[in-house]
């Protein structure tokens, strides 16, 4: 249920995002990409292919390049929140048809708990700031605290006569989400991903 409001939310605000799209004087023009996909393959952790959701509001420095903010939702092991900024530059402007490369990075807010991490590439970090591999006993209580995240990406986009386009990209997703548990202890669960996901902008 929490996670149906969650998702509930995200939509509204992407409909408010997009209701913004349009062109700004001075040549500029905001431009938003709304996407759903997942996080394939098993990096050490149990988790196959978890949903992720991104909406972000991106505005055209030039012809071929724009950058910009944007929001979302993710079901790790917990579900969270990502807050990002991106670059992406197409190609081929004048056809319907364009490639693209981005380079996405930000920060993913933790919106529930975990007690359980399961079977993951997880590392211990003591007050000196060293890590290493720590032996993490599963029934411990942990508390989420989230982490940084980068996604370089590339894919396409198809725009029909209408100015509608659509998206299909895939990407290499890296992240290592913060954990807290008794004793002080800090523990740091690392993914390595390719993320696919399709979407439309406009």
């Amino acid at each position: 249920m929490k996670k149906s409001f969650i998702l509930t939310g995200i939509l509204l605000c992407t409909t408010v995002l997009l209701s913004f799209s349009q062109s700004v004087p001075g040549g500029g023009k905001f431009i938003n990409f709304t996407e759903g996909g997942a996080l394939i393959g098993n990096s050490g952790n149990d988790d196959k292919d978890p949903f992720i959701f991104h909406s972000s509001m991106n505005y055209a420095l030039s012809k071929n390049l724009s950058a910009g903010i944007g929001a979302g939702v993710e079901f790790l092991k917990e579900t969270y929140l990502p807050v990002t900024a991106n670059v992406l530059y197409q190609f081929r402007k004048d056809k319907s048809v364009f490639p693209f490369v981005r380079f996405q990075t930000g920060y993913q807010i933790a919106l529930e708990n975990n007690t359980a991490l399961g079977n993951y590439n997880y590392y211990y970090l003591n007050y000196l700031s060293y890590v290493y591999p720590y032996p993490y006993s599963s029934g411990e209580k942990l508390n989420a605290q989230g982490g940084w995240m980068i996604n370089p990406s590339v894919g396409i986009i198809v725009y029909t006569q209408t100015g509608l386009g659509f998206t299909l990209a895939a990407g290499y997703r890296h992240q290592k989400l913060n954990y807290s548990g008794k004793d002080d202890y800090r523990f740091q669960v690392e993914y390595n991903r390719l993320s696919l996901t399709l979407g439309i902008t406009f």
